[in-house]
């Protein structure tokens, strides 16, 4: 009698053949089918007719005798997670996949090569948000705005001292030229929730430059930053987590920093943190 049998397994697809609307929309991806065929020596993953990817090698040995073998095997994607560039873009998506079959007696079951690694908003931090810096036309730093470029990293630096707003945050270049600040909405003083509250706790924050606007027959440059948090209340998902402002409130855009450039800019955010 046969038994079913589940085993997980990750897939990376790259963009040829995956719209770029569809690998940035998790909730789009979800709960889809995927379907295996065979090809040499490779098996290949279709999601609705689209070529998306293919099964590791040593997967793909087990799997061809059982799709050659006309056997069926149901897939569907557990969670996606798209992988963006340095410049935010999307270069394709990591999919987690469960694979459910039945096993005939005196068969040997499929087994991943490896245990898969579970797709975690950890790994591509979730406490991400955009919003625009404020300020940016006031004492000069219109010039210092257009020496900026897409993706340089920035500090953020309490000024709890400032006379207009107690939850002030200044947003700094690395060499000490000051952008502007963090808007008010976000920074949200008195509020638990907001941003300043978090610093005044110790959370440690990410910072850089997601797009640049106007400059070009506008009277005014303005930069939009992405925000992470770092420490480790966020990647375990902490009660003291502070909340991003609301979507209403945000610059409209999806985007994070690619699984490296997060991992990389946080360290170098902790390792400032320290030294202060």
């Amino acid at each position: 009698m046969a038994r079913r049998r589940v085993f997980r397994t990750n897939i990376e697809c790259p963009l040829f053949g995956l719209d770029v609307a569809v690998a940035a929309n998790r909730a789009a991806l979800v709960g889809q089918d995927l379907t295996f065929e065979t090809a040499d020596t490779v098996v290949n993953v279709f999601l609705q007719g689209l070529h998306i990817g293919q099964l590791a090698p040593e997967l793909s040995v087990q799997l061809r005798t059982f799709v050659d073998g006309g056997h069926i095997l149901k897939a569907s994607i557990e969670k996606a997670v798209p992988v963006y560039n340095t410049s935010f873009a999307v270069t394709g998506v990591s999919l987690q996949v469960r694979v459910e079959y039945l096993l005939e007696k005196d068969r040997s079951p499929i087994v991943p090569p490896t245990k898969p690694t579970l797709l975690r908003d950890a790994e591509y931090p979730s406490r991400s948000f955009f919003t625009k810096v404020a300020g940016v036309t006031h004492e000069g730093r219109q010039r210092i705005v257009a020496r900026c470029s897409v993706g340089e990293e920035l500090r953020l630096v309490r000024d709890p001292n400032n006379p207009f707003d107690a939850g002030a945050i200044k947003i700094m270049r690395l060499n000490g030229q000051q952008l502007g600040f963090i808007p008010q909405h976000v920074s949200r003083d008195g509020d638990p929730s907001g941003l300043a509250a978090g610093m005044d706790r110790g959370s440690v924050y990410a910072c850089r430059i997601k797009d640049l606007t106007g400059g070009i027959g506008q009277k005014s440059r303005g930069v939009n930053i992405e925000v992470t948090q770092c420490d480790g209340s966020s990647l375990h998902g902490s009660a003291s987590q502070v909340s991003a402002p609301p979507r209403s409130a945000l610059r409209s855009g999806s985007g994070c920093l690619s699984v490296i450039g997060a991992i990389a800019l946080c360290l170098t955010a902790l390792a400032v943190a320290a030294m202060n």
